[in-house]
């Protein structure tokens, strides 16, 4: 008779969920509160704090939380990559410079 939890394990933890908090990846919850900081650095005295400090980020989540939704993970990170870069992108090019290189009779090597 075969062993049957050898095979099958209760999993607890789902490691391939996405980490939010608040509703944001935590890359844009990183930017946001970069963009607090500085904001503060630079109009934490002054009678505009309430509006750069507080409100601008808060704008700027809620932007993000509304605007990013049903979209894929990183979006904004491939968005900014297909705008900043210049040329052709290809969708596999790191095999693609291999192949031009490597000969016909060569054996692929991994």
């Amino acid at each position: 008779m075969k062993d049957e939890s050898l095979f099958t394990s209760v999993v607890y933890r789902n490691l391939d969920s996405k980490i939010k908090i608040v509703g944001l990846e935590a890359l844009d919850l990183i930017v946001i509160l970069l963009i607090a900081s500085v904001m503060n650095l630079i109009f934490g005295q002054t009678p505009l704090a309430l509006y750069f400090v507080f409100l601008l980020p808060a704008f700027l989540g809620a932007l993000l939380y509304f605007g990013k939704r049903n979209k894929p993970d990183n979006f904004l990170v491939h968005f900014l990559k297909y705008y900043l870069e210049e040329g052709l992108i290809e969708a596999n090019s790191q095999n693609c410079e291999l192949n031009l290189q490597r000969k016909i009779y060569d054996p692929i090597s991994k």
